[in-house]
């Protein structure tokens, strides 16, 4: 009775192992990437050999290290998470000045572009206006050898 209701926690217990086992060779593997397996002998055995050589400093050490993380490691994440607000404040406050700026592009944008079609307009009126004048008067323009004459047209010929 006691194998059978042991089983189904030797399945689980089997495959929290595997997973586990999986989860340290994922990590090996990564750590190696990072440090190569001789660069961290040669640091583990410093570490070891300092250890033995120095025992209190080494304590020393070891209690500041452990003491200080914690208030280290808040300061540090208090800081990047301060400058992460910071930028995403600076962001949008900038995209939302820049939005009002939009409103106010947008309709001078829409006059500036309609007194230029005006503009134009009235410069294109003016110069088909004057072209049909300048060829329906009664005197014109010619050069010569000798300068510029002033010849009058008789019924709109030359």
């Amino acid at each position: 009775m006691s194998t059978t209701n042991h089983q189904p926690h030797d399945g689980i217990a089997a495959a929290a192992s595997e997973k586990a086992s999986g989860l340290y060779s994922y990590a090996q593997r990564s750590i190696d990437h990072v440090v190569s397996p001789s660069s961290r002998r040669q640091a583990y055995d410093f570490t070891s050999e300092f250890a033995a050589d120095r025992p209190i400093l080494f304590s020393f050490i070891v209690g500041q290290i452990l003491f200080s993380f914690l208030p280290f490691l808040l300061f540090l994440s208090f800081s990047l998470s301060t400058v992460a607000v910071a930028l995403g404040a600076a962001l949008v406050f900038s995209l939302f000045w820049i939005g009002v700026a939009f409103m106010v592009l947008v309709p001078t944008l829409l006059v500036t572009s309609s007194i230029a079609v005006l503009v134009w307009g009235w410069a294109i009126g003016s110069f088909i206006v004057a072209r049909w004048l300048y060829n329906h008067a009664p005197f014109g323009v010619h050069e010569t050898e000798n300068g510029v004459e002033i010849i009058k047209k008789e019924n709109g010929t030359d």
